[in-house]
C-alpha cells in the first residue's frame, strides 16, 4: 500500500491539500472521499477508512477543501501570482465547493483508474450531490453518501435576511451574531456569505423539487449508521428525491455513529462490495452488447 499527501488546485487557483492511499496491485476503482462540515482530510477515521478501501482493492483520495477547519488562511495561485486567501468553514460559499470537488475528480481521473466514485460524508455528501447536479460529470461512476446530513433544513429565514443585507452591504465575511446556528456543525456561528448560499441552495436539496438529487444521474448507495442521526427514513427520501438514479439503494449499518470513529471497517466493507456489484453490472452490460 502507497500513502502520500497531493495537492491540486481549484478553478479559482485555490490550493488543496489532500490524502492518497493506493493498494499494492493496481486498482480498478478509486473513491474520492468528501468530508464533512469543518473538518479536514486528514482526520485519523479518514486514513483508517482509506487503509481499510486500500485492503479491499480500492484506491482512495481524500479531498481537502476551502470548507474545512473554521477558518483557516489559504493560498491562491492567480496570474503566476500567490495571494493570501480567508477560507474555512465559516466562510465557504456553498457553490464554490463544486470548484473543488471538480479539482479532486479530475485527479482521480488522472490517475487512470477505471471507475471514480464519488462519496461525500455529512455536509460534504451535500457537496457531492451539488457537484453532480451542476456538473453533470460521465466520469463519476457512483455516488456514495455517508450520513448525508439534513442540517440546511433548519435554516431561519430572519437570519437569512441579515445575512443578505450584510453581503449586500459588502460585509459578507463578518460573522453573523453568536448563537445564529445553533443546529450543529460544531460551531454557533457562521460568516453571512457562508449562510447566505446556505440558503440560496437550500430549497434545491430539501424543497419541494429536490431538484440537487433529481441530478443524479449515477447508481447511488445512502448509508446511515444504527447509533447516527438518521436512518432508514432519511434513506428512504433521498432515494425518492434522487428519482434520475439508475440505481439506489441504502443500509444502515450496525453500531456506526454519525462520526463513524470505529466503524471504518463497516463501511469499507459495505462499499466494497457495492463496488463490486458495479462491477458485474459493467460487464453484464458489455456481454449483453
Amino acid at each position: 500500500m502507497a500513502e502520500r499527501f497531493v495537492e491540486v488546485r481549484a478553478q479559482d487557483g485555490l490550493s488543496l491539500t489532500g490524502m492518497e492511499m493506493r493498494p499494492g496491485k493496481a486498482a480498478g476503482a478509486c473513491l474520492v472521499w468528501v468530508p464533512g462540515f469543518g473538518v479536514g482530510y486528514d482526520l485519523p477515521q479518514c486514513a483508517r477508512l482509506g487503509r481499510e478501501l486500500a485492503r479491499r482493492g480500492i484506491a482512495f483520495v481524500s479531498a481537502g477543501l476551502r470548507g474545512q477547519h473554521g477558518g483557516v488562511t489559504g493560498w491562491r495561485y492567480r496570474d503566476h501570482r500567490v495571494e493570501l486567501a480567508r477560507v474555512g468553514g465559516w466562510w465557504e460559499i456553498f457553490e464554490e465547493s463544486a470548484w473543488d470537488v471538480a479539482a479532486w475528480v479530475e485527479h482521480a481521473v488522472a490517475l487512470g483508474h477505471r471507475q471514480v466514485v464519488l462519496a461525500g460524508h455529512s455536509f460534504g455528501a451535500l457537496r457531492a450531490v451539488f457537484y453532480l447536479a451542476r456538473c453533470v460529470d460521465p466520469r463519476v461512476a457512483a455516488l456514495v453518501t455517508v450520513s448525508l446530513s439534513f442540517g440546511l433544513r433548519a435554516l431561519d429565514p430572519e437570519t437569512a435576511r441579515l445575512a443578505a443585507r450584510l453581503v449586500a452591504e459588502g460585509r459578507g465575511e463578518q460573522l453573523l451574531p453568536e448563537g445564529s446556528w445553533p443546529h450543529g456543525f460544531g460551531t454557533t456561528t457562521v460568516s453571512a456569505q457562508t449562510y447566505a448560499s446556505w440558503w440560496r441552495v437550500a430549497p434545491g436539496f430539501f424543497g419541494p423539487g429536490g431538484e440537487h438529487f433529481a441530478g443524479i444521474t449515477c447508481p447511488l448507495l445512502v448509508l446511515y449508521g444504527s447509533a447516527d442521526v438518521g436512518g432508514q427514513e432519511e434513506i428512504g427520501l433521498v432515494i425518492r428525491l434522487a428519482r434520475a438514479a439508475p440505481r439506489a439503494e441504502g443500509h444502515v449499518l450496525e453500531g456506526v455513529g454519525h462520526g463513524y470513529v470505529g466503524g471504518e471497517a463497516t463501511i469499507a466493507e459495505a462499499i466494497a462490495a457495492w463496488i463490486a456489484t458495479l462491477a458485474l453490472d459493467e460487464e453484464g452490460d458489455r456481454a449483453r452488447t
